[in-house]
C-alpha cells in the first residue's frame, strides 16, 4: 500500500513550495496530488454589518480570488518534469464554509491530507485538528522550517494503548515500511509503564508488515507528555512523529487532549495525526 491520492491544503501561500515538496517525498508510484485552495468564509467587520455596503465584501472576495490565482500558478509550476499527476481545485462553492470545512469535504476521498501549521494565518489555524477528527483520513502537519524532502526516514511513534494511537500507526504504514529507523516511544508518567505489553504486541504486528521497530520509553520529568515527545523528536533528529489526536468537538469548538494540544501549538517536526 502507498499513498496514491494526496490532498494539499494550499491556503498558506508562502508555504506552497514546501507543501508540494513534502507531497512529492510522500507519494507512491503513479500518485495523484490535488492542490486545494478554499475560499475562506468572509465575515464583515461589525461596524458595517447591516449597513448595506458591499464594497468591503467585494474587495475581500477579490483579494482571495487573486491569491487563489497566484497559488494556482505556483502549484502548477512546481510540477514541471515531475513524475506525479496533479490537479488544481478552487472551492468557492459556499459563502459561509470555512477552509477547514472544504479540506474535510475534499479530503475524505484522499489517502492523505497534508497541511501546514502557520500561526500567522487565522484562516487555517483549525484545519489540522478538524481535518484529523472529522475527515476520517490521516493528516500530516508540516512545521514552518526544516528539511521536507526526507519526511519519514526517521520515525517516532508516540504510543499508548488507545484507538487513536492504533489508527495512527496503521495509517502510517506506507511510510513505516520505507523508513530507515522506527522507534516506538512511550512517555512514562509517575513511574508506571502501563503500555509495556501492548508495545510488545505492536512490535510483533509491525514486523509482519516488514517494519522493525525499536522500543523506548522516557519519563516526562518536568515536561508535559506533548513537550516530552517534541523534545525527544528534536534531540534524535526525527523527521516524522506519528501520534493519535485526542479530542472532540462541541458546537464547532474543539477540545484537544493535553499532548495533542501541546504538539499542535509547537509543530517543530512533521506530525502525522489520526483520530
Amino acid at each position: 500500500m502507498q499513498y496514491q491520492t494526496i490532498l494539499l491544503s494550499l491556503n498558506d501561500e508562502p508555504r506552497v513550495p514546501n507543501l508540494v515538496s513534502a507531497a512529492l517525498s510522500l507519494m507512491g508510484d503513479n500518485a495523484h496530488i490535488i492542490g486545494l485552495y478554499a475560499m475562506p468564509a468572509v465575515v464583515p467587520p461589525q461596524e458595517i454589518i447591516g449597513a448595506g455596503d458591499r464594497s468591503w465584501l467585494d474587495e475581500q472576495l477579490r483579494a482571495f480570488e487573486e491569491q487563489a490565482g497566484r497559488v494556482k500558478n505556483k502549484f502548477e509550476g512546481l510540477f514541471k518534469d515531475r513524475p506525479a499527476t496533479h490537479e488544481w481545485r478552487f472551492d468557492n462553492s459556499s459563502f459561509d464554509a470555512t477552509v477547514a470545512d472544504s479540506v474535510i469535504e475534499h479530503g475524505r476521498a484522499a489517502d492523505l491530507i497534508v497541511t501546514s501549521r502557520a500561526s500567522r494565518n487565522g484562516w487555517i489555524d483549525d484545519v489540522a485538528e478538524r481535518a484529523a477528527i472529522e475527515s476520517g483520513r490521516p493528516v500530516i502537519v508540516l512545521p514552518e522550517e526544516g528539511d521536507l524532502l526526507s519526511i519519514g526516514t526517521e520515525i517516532t511513534i508516540a504510543w499508548k494503548s488507545s484507538k487513536e494511537a492504533a489508527r495512527a500507526v496503521f495509517d502510517a504504514l506506507p511510510l513505516l515500511r520505507k523508513a530507515r529507523h522506527v522507534r516506538l516511544l512511550t512517555v512514562v508518567e509517575d513511574g508506571i509503564d502501563a503500555d509495556r505489553a501492548s508495545r510488545a504486541q505492536l512490535v510483533a504486528s509491525l514486523s509482519r508488515h516488514g517494519v522493525e521497530a525499536e522500543i523506548e520509553s522516557i519519563p516526562k520529568i518536568g515536561l508535559s507528555p506533548g513537550d516530552a515527545l517534541l523534545d525527544y523528536a528534536k534531540r534524535r533528529n526525527q523527521n516524522l512523529l506519528v501520534m493519535g489526536l485526542y479530542g472532540h468537538s462541541r458546537f464547532r469548538e474543539f477540545f484537544l487532549g493535553g499532548a495533542s494540544r501541546d504538539v499542535l501549538s509547537d509543530v517543530s517536526v512533521p506530525v502525522l495525526l489520526s483520530h
